[in-house]
């Protein structure tokens, strides 16, 4: 856990913080949550979406899978074929990378625990490069001397084409991020429809955050959402967060974290809610999901992986 910022900054930090920490209330945590690893209702396994849904029967496209109940161990077959690669990226998350198929539809298929789920994927044509609605122009009769038509290699050198869903550059790749955590606060109270205090997050990836300035590429939003839900399937408002300074990890001085601030806009309707901290350094494509870390909030952050016993709670009045 070499993110893990140090002691030392986060008491820094959380002093810097503490003329604002006035609308935060305690709150104790999920009493239900008896296994310290409440992630809200059990979900069975299902894909909810396939990015690209075509792609090339050579092989080769990234695909992103959305669904749920998907872990470490799940696999993934296209045709019943299994995936060149599967990435896990969160319960909600898979990348798988196509094996060769032949052209037509497919199903694509996620495994995990004895369970499956299906959805469609349709291998395309590889394009040979062979326009075959012009190939009649090099025996075009009536005229011998049309070297126009005779030799026309317009179509069959068209570069424009030669990467229709050959290899998909459109996808771009996958950049997991290695840690996130919810700074500070741990709790508030908010009045019903109001902006919340500032809500700050600090994020790791290896290579990017590390040193003065913003690491390129990332990007933090902080959520709001039902008390004891899961942030990953859906139900939650997000805002994205601006950055706000570098923060020191485990070695004193070594900026290894970023950290960025926003204010979410509470619910109008009462109650209980739990709020938390998500990070991407592909726009989006993955999400790395943040609970309470650091001395101010406890826990591990994302190192343990989301846990709503340990998310910001929020209470609205």
């Amino acid at each position: 856990m070499a993110n893990v910022p140090a002691s030392t900054s986060t008491a820094f930090f959380f002093a810097v913080l503490a003329t604002g920490s006035s609308a935060c209330q305690p709150k104790p945590f999920h009493s239900s949550d008896t296994d310290g690893n409440d992630s809200g209702p059990s979900a069975s396994l299902v894909i909810t979406a396939v990015e690209p849904s075509s792609g090339p029967a050579g092989g080769g496209t990234t695909v992103r899978v959305t669904g749920g109940a998907f872990s470490e161990s799940t696999t993934a077959t296209v045709g019943g074929v299994a995936c060149a690669s599967v990435t896990y990226l969160s319960t909600a998350e898979l990348v798988c990378i196509t094996p060769p198929g032949s052209p037509g539809d497919a199903d694509l298929v996620v495994s995990e625990g004895g369970a499956t789920a299906t959805a469609a994927f349709t291998y395309l044509p590889d394009d040979t490069g062979t326009d075959t609605g012009d190939t009649a122009d090099t025996a075009d009769t009536g005229d011998s001397g049309d070297t126009a038509d005779s030799t026309d290699t317009s179509d069959s050198t068209d570069t424009s084409d030669s990467g229709d869903s050959g290899t998909d550059t459109s996808s771009p790749p996958v950049v997991p991020v290695d840690y996130c955590h919810i700074q500070y606060p741990c709790t508030m109270t908010v009045p019903g429809g109001s902006a919340s205090d500032p809500v700050y997050g600090w994020v790791y990836l290896a290579g990017v955050t590390q040193g003065v300035g913003q690491g390129v590429g990332v990007r933090l939003q902080v959520g709001i959402g039902g008390d004891a839900t899961d942030p990953e399937t859906g139900g939650w408002a997000w805002t994205e967060m601006s950055y706000n300074a570098d923060k020191d990890g485990l070695t004193p001085g070594d900026l290894s974290n970023d950290e960025y601030a926003a204010s979410f806009t509470a619910p109008a309707a009462p109650g209980n809610y739990d709020y938390a901290v998500r990070a991407t350094a592909d726009d989006g494509l993955s999400w790395l999901y943040c609970d309470g870390g650091g001395e101010s909030c406890g826990g591990a952050g994302s190192d343990d992986g989301y846990s709503a016993s340990n998310a910001g709670q929020c209470v609205v009045n």
